[in-house]
């Protein structure tokens, strides 16, 4: 499925491309801007979107509640601390 994702985005950027700089109009050359169409901020955020996907889609999300356990457990020390730092920071605003 994350190839298929890719491949939707590697299209959505070269179509892109081509209407980026392709004059359809018989205007002169340079004008391919002038006539192309406001829309390029969707264009790139569903280029963005698509890449997001292809992205997520190659996580195996099966084994991501035991790689956070894990963590939690290597990083003991250092959450009790940033507890016990934040409850002082919050005395200290407080009061």
């Amino acid at each position: 499925m994350h190839r298929l994702f890719g491949l939707l985005a590697v299209m959505a950027a070269g179509l892109g491309v081509y209407l980026l700089f392709a004059d359809t109009a018989p205007s002169g050359p340079g004008k391919a801007l002038d006539n192309a169409p406001i829309a390029y901020s969707v264009w790139a955020l569903g280029l963005l979107m698509g890449l997001t996907l292809a992205w997520l889609a190659s996580i195996n999300w099966s084994t991501v509640p035991a790689r956070i356990v894990t963590w939690v457990r290597l990083q003991r020390r250092r959450l009790w601390l940033a507890l016990l730092g934040g409850i002082c920071a919050g005395i200290l605003v407080l009061f």
